[in-house]
């Protein structure tokens, strides 16, 4: 905020008394801010964790179908890269499963395949409780084993309040300008200073204009 040039005299007056708690303000809009930039970034600019076949997250293969899933970690929020063995070609993002997705991809005729693979996430039982699983589609019928080429997830961000001061953020260093001002954005509406919210809002557009697309909404799936 004071990059921007708000926190002079007239930013002081804008944000009240609250101003002496406004690093906590600013702290506690880094997830916000972060959710609209992952979702028009690229994936790489963020952590990035392996999606690996673990006993907490399980591949479960049905070899006669051509088809399976792997149960997601707890702090998986987008995908990043999934590739199978027998792929040509990576898959970069998962749909949310639903009706749509369900009739194409459960028919043999019009699923994803080798050439062309799909994933969706969907929801399964695992130990009792129900989980995120990411579904392939697909290998070829009768396989005698499935295996993850490999596979890389984004995971939740980490909220930044009251975290040490030697607390990495894993952010690309293109990231940060903008984000700092998204988070600025949030805190001036958070005051209902709505003209100084949509001019820093607007400073971050120029700076990456695929923002535009999530300006003013809150990112808060796994699409």
């Amino acid at each position: 905020m004071n990059e921007a040039g708000l926190m002079d005299a007239v930013g002081n007056s804008s944000l009240g008394a609250d101003t002496a708690q406004v690093d906590r303000y600013i702290e506690g809009s880094y997830v916000d801010a972060w959710r609209q930039c992952v979702k028009v970034m690229p994936r790489n600019w963020f952590a990035n964790f392996e999606l690996a076949e673990t006993q907490f997250t399980p591949l479960t293969p049905n070899l006669a179908d051509g088809t399976g899933y792997i149960i997601l970690p707890a702090d998986f929020y987008l995908l990043s890269y999934f590739k199978m063995e027998g792929w040509k070609k990576p898959v970069y993002e998962a749909y949310i499963d639903n009706d749509k997705t369900s009739s194409i991809q459960t028919n043999e005729f019009t699923r994803g395949s080798v050439i062309r693979p799909v994933c969706t996430i969907g929801l399964e039982i695992y130990s009792m409780e129900a989980r995120s699983a990411l579904y392939y589609y697909s290998l070829p019928k009768g396989l005698k084993t499935h295996k993850i080429e490999k596979a890389f997830y984004v995971p939740v961000a980490e909220p930044i309040l009251d975290k040490n001061s030697d607390f990495i953020l894993e952010l690309n260093d293109q990231i940060l300008e903008p984000m700092a001002y998204l988070s600025a954005a949030t805190v001036f509406t958070m005051f209902e200073k709505y003209d100084i919210s949509n001019a820093i809002q607007a400073r971050a557009i120029a700076m990456f204009p695929g923002l535009q697309s999530v300006r003013g909404t809150s990112v808060t799936t796994k699409q």
